[in-house]
């Protein structure tokens, strides 16, 4: 039963949203439930709100029930049978009855909702049963969503967050939709958008570059409701996710276009590309499936600095943006640092120096690329420089300005403000920014290598007792500046080899040491631990993917095997989680023919194939150090259900956070961590079964304190 008038907390929110989510695991593939969960997250508020105004039409016209009804009291139209309360009352085909009446609702609003809902499978039964889509429906329909109960900026923040918590859970594909949104916040920073822009993202995935330029507007007291926002995005579900973010955090002068930006740029006015004063993109990098021979006579007039090659398509997003500006545009990009110094670009980018486009080049640390350990780079051009800017580039070295805390990077306050002073002053600091002319930026052939022109400072060597460790720590400063700079020419020199040969990787350009043998890859020995794990557990009846996905952890956490494993295990509402990883094993287990995957009653299931009992060889040998205590913790947990091996391994995870960190902590602090830091889900499994588990695992020396050791 829904509140009417119970206004909802973000927490509550959060915890809400998510909750839905939760009934999708193990029915689909966590990247997928963007395409279910967010269309039904926006029926259900444009279902409450017009219910919010039809109330409040009533109200104004002493109970007029025709009059409440009329189109202009209400921002969307819900044709008759299309409401949220008539599809919760459908007794089957409940799939078929939500995509009826959202197809009715993007009919009935032509010019704000056509095709918004996605084209997700709503009818395949066998994805979602009615049972399924009827849980869905009861659990969104336990709250109101009225303007009332959730102001819009607090249920954009919500649908924010359940951008990101999908982003955690779908691994390396969260890219293609997702930008940290801390770097994010700098950008637009860094651009400063005013009342009455327009504002475009080329590439813009879920919308939050358009989102955070708003909000910039707002925190600087700009009347936010002048912004004019624009964008493209090739991926039909994520530019409709981008557009019911939109809608959600109340704007209403906005224009999200589907389509390829570079094959068929969608904002053209008079023949010619529409021009912003703003621009924020992060667009693919690298991408190499382009038009080129098109670009090369293109009619849009994009191609001023040269045709890129096919297998860097880079700077034909960047010739998009210069042009798609005004003559008092200013935009800010996101990159690998490739872009300032690969050859096979440099003529690109020196035509772009020369042209006084480039104000500032801002190296950022690792890890900022959504699940990507790269370093990225922010490139700001303005086409119109003050005076005192004219000529000139100012370099930032930022690569230091990160903090990771929980498998997650992230600029913190401090390092964007850093970052933001640096640049608003446009004056050097030594070892962290520095202002070149374009002279010398010319006698660089216009190579924009952040290390070319900002030198760090070595550390002074000391003459007291601690003067050896100092003159170290100088001569490692030193050797990281060194090493970057020949780091980023190797890159440039494996690309072009790359790019001279395509269809054939470096290392068969160039001949390697020849070696006894091949090392084995990381993603094969996962799959022959998680076969032994199969083998010794598929019988069970409470064994599944997730049990299966917490004795992994486990048994690589307690006996040091993540060097081995390269796994990146994520904070997800189960437990610790690696998708990308997940969905390697299952590929692998097919492929070597020792399991087949299946779902029953939603829960993953693993029939041997004619090869079972092979991988056994392979794990006798990978795993000699380690086998006889994996074989203990997989006896250990043999009868333990899901939720209790997701407790197991949510705790040691938590505590080797903690340990991590190397300040005194008691269990009440791990447990805080928890339910209050991990995800909200966990404040469903009540307290005394935390203290429990822990003691347990004391019990068999199953913690961080003991790695390596069980009982």
């Amino acid at each position: 039963m829904s509140h009417p008038s119970k206004r909802i907390s973000q927490l509550e929110l959060e915890s809400y949203l998510w909750g839905a989510a939760v009934l999708l695991r193990g029915l689909i593939d966590a990247g997928d439930y963007k395409q279910f969960i967010f269309p039904l997250l926006f029926y259900k508020r444009v279902s409450d709100v017009w219910d919010e105004e039809y109330q409040a039409a009533l109200a104004n016209s002493n109970g007029d029930l025709s009059y409440a009804q009329f189109a202009e009291n209400h921002r969307f139209q819900i044709p008759q049978g299309a409401h949220w309360n008539d599809v919760r009352q459908a007794p089957k085909n409940v799939g078929a009855a939500i995509q009826k009446a959202m197809r009715a609702i993007e009919t009935a609003n032509p010019d704000l909702l056509d095709g918004i809902f996605g084209d997700a499978p709503w009818t395949n039964r066998e994805r979602l049963p009615d049972e399924t889509l009827k849980d869905l429906i009861e659990h969104f329909s336990t709250q109101t969503l009225s303007v009332a109960n959730v102001p819009e900026d607090e249920l954009g923040n919500a649908y924010e967050y359940l951008i990101k918590k999908f982003a955690d859970d779908s691994g390396h594909t969260a890219a293609e939709f997702y930008t940290n949104r801390t770097v994010v916040h700098l950008m637009t920073q860094l651009l400063a958008p005013q009342a009455g822009e327009s504002i475009y993202d080329p590439t813009c995935g879920t919308g939050g570059m358009l989102i955070s330029a708003l909000d910039e507007v707002k925190r600087s007291g700009g009347e936010y409701r002048t912004l004019k926002l624009y964008g493209q995005e090739r991926n039909l579900i994520t530019s409709s996710i981008a557009r019911m973010n939109l809608f959600l955090h109340g704007v209403e002068d906005f224009e999200i276009i589907r389509g390829d930006t570079l094959a068929e740029p969608k904002h053209i006015e008079d023949d010619r590309l529409r021009q912003f004063d703003v621009i924020l993109a992060n667009p693919p990098y690298s991408i190499k499936q382009w038009n080129r021979e098109a670009w090369s006579s293109d009619k849009w007039g994009r191609n001023s600095l040269g045709t890129p090659p096919q297998g860097r398509a880079d700077y034909a997003f960047q010739q998009h943006i210069l042009t798609s500006l005004t003559a008092k545009g200013r935009c800010a990009v996101l990159w690998p640092h490739g872009v300032l110094f690969r050859n096979e670009e440099q003529a690109m980018r020196a035509k772009m120096v020369e042209q006084d486009w480039v104000e500032a080049v801002i190296g950022l640390g690792p890890n900022l690329f959504y699940n990507s350990p790269m370093e990225s780079c922010i490139v700001i051009c303005n086409r119109k420089k003050t005076a005192a800017r004219k000529g000139k580039v100012i370099f930032i070295d930022a690569v230091n300005e990160v903090t990771r805390e929980r498998a997650q990077s992230f600029l913190k306050p401090e390092h964007q403000q850093r970052i933001l002073s640096a640049y608003k002053t446009f004056a050097d600091v030594p070892g962290f920014a520095k202002v070149a002319t374009l002279a010398e930026v010319g006698a660089n052939a216009g190579n924009l290598s952040i290390p070319l022109y900002v030198k760090r400072i070595a550390a002074t060597i000391a003459t007291d007792s601690n003067g050896d460790a100092v003159s170290l720590r100088s001569a490692w400063n030193q050797w990281q500046t060194d090493g970057r700079a020949f780091w980023q020419q190797m890159d440039a020199v494996v690309e072009t080899l790359d790019g001279l040969c395509p269809t054939s990787p470096v290392a068969q350009i160039i001949p390697m040491p020849q070696k006894a043998k091949s090392p084995v890859q990381p993603a094969f020995k996962r799959a022959v631990l998680a076969a032994e794990i199969v083998h010794q557990l598929h019988r069970e009846q409470r064994f599944g993917s997730v049990k299966l996905e917490k004795l992994l952890f486990l048994s690589e956490k307690h006996f040091s095997l993540e060097a081995d494993m390269q796994s990146h295990y994520y904070r997800q509402a189960a437990g610790p989680y690696d998708p990308k990883a997940m969905r390697s094993i299952v590929s692998n287990l097919r492929s070597h023919k020792w399991f087949d995957t299946s779902k029953i009653n939603g829960r993953t299931q693993y029939t041997p194939l004619e090869k079972v009992g092979q991988h056994a060889d392979y794990y006798a040998r990978y795993f000699a150090h380690a086998r006889d205590g994996i074989n203990l913790l997989i006896t250990r947990l043999k009868a333990a259900s899901t939720e209790q091996c997701e407790i197991v391994a949510t705790l040691y995870s938590a505590w080797f956070d903690l340990k991590a960190k190397n300040e005194p902590f008691v269990d009440e602090d791990i447990i805080r961590e928890v339910t209050h830091n991990w995800h909200p889900s966990k404040q469903r499994i009540e307290e005394a079964r935390w203290y429990r588990a822990l003691a347990w695992m004391r019990e068999h020396r199953l913690t961080p304190d003991n790695v390596g050791d069980l009982v």
